[in-house]
């Protein structure tokens, strides 16, 4: 066990460790007992889908370095992973062997799975196109931090519910400890959330402890309709 980490999916060749939900996090391979980080050099996205396929995360949505390595020696994995995205285990892709055994990085990769199902806007109990953010994750329905949320992601949100465009984010109703903690980095421009790059690392708390909320152009009797 890694102290200060929290393992939240793994196989038995590769995990994810530290990140903010299920499915993100920093790799991490095994040899023998121990794990050791892989490095951001070189890191591919169809290394990484291939990651979260066998993680049963879905597919990868981003992919994040310059993550700190606390091992106090900085040792990384010292062999590249040359996935083409289709094999079924990171084990059974080509790896190269770092020059020397030693592997260029500025620091540890970190994979974002998209495990984000679905998503709705809720007012009262009822889904529609203004109201609480909400993503399905794992079958369970999370909202989100308004100091996490834009309008370029609101707009992404809109669009994916046929709802039109976004007019506004106010901030909803008080937050819990349940708000899910990830970051969006929409463009705007997206057709799905989940196509949007994620921060799932180093993420702060919720400032103020409100909800994400959006109101979109579509909503009817609300004089926004196009």
């Amino acid at each position: 066990t890694l102290t200060g980490f929290v393992v939240l999916c793994f196989s038995g060749f590769v995990r994810l460790v530290g990140g903010d939900g299920p499915c993100s996090g920093r790799v991490e391979v095994r040899s023998g007992e121990a794990w050791t980080p892989v490095s951001d050099g070189n890191f591919t996205l169809p290394t990484a889908q291939v990651i979260c396929a066998e993680l049963g995360c879905g597919k990868a949505v981003s992919i994040l370095g310059h993550v700190p390595i606390r091992e106090p020696d900085r040792r990384v994995w010292a062999e590249e992973f040359r996935c083409e995205g289709e094999e079924p285990k990171l084990w059974s892709c080509p790896r190269v062997p770092c020059p020397g055994g030693k592997c260029h990085h500025s620091g540890a990769v970190q994979v974002v799975c998209s495990v984000y199902t679905d998503v709705q806007l809720m007012t009262n109990g009822t889904s529609q196109c203004e109201g609480q953010v909400e993503v399905n994750i794992f079958g369970r329905w999370r909202a989100f931090c308004a100091s996490h949320w834009s309008l370029a992601n609101a707009n992404v949100v809109c669009r994916q519910l046929g709802c039109g465009v976004a007019i506004s984010t106010p901030n909803g109703a008080e937050g819990s400890d349940q708000l899910w903690k990830a970051r969006f980095h929409c463009s705007g421009t997206e057709s799905f959330l989940w196509k949007c790059p994620v921060t799932a690392l180093g993420v702060p708390d919720c400032s103020h402890g409100n909800t994400a909320s959006v109101i979109c152009s579509g909503k009817t009797g609300k004089g926004y309709c196009t």
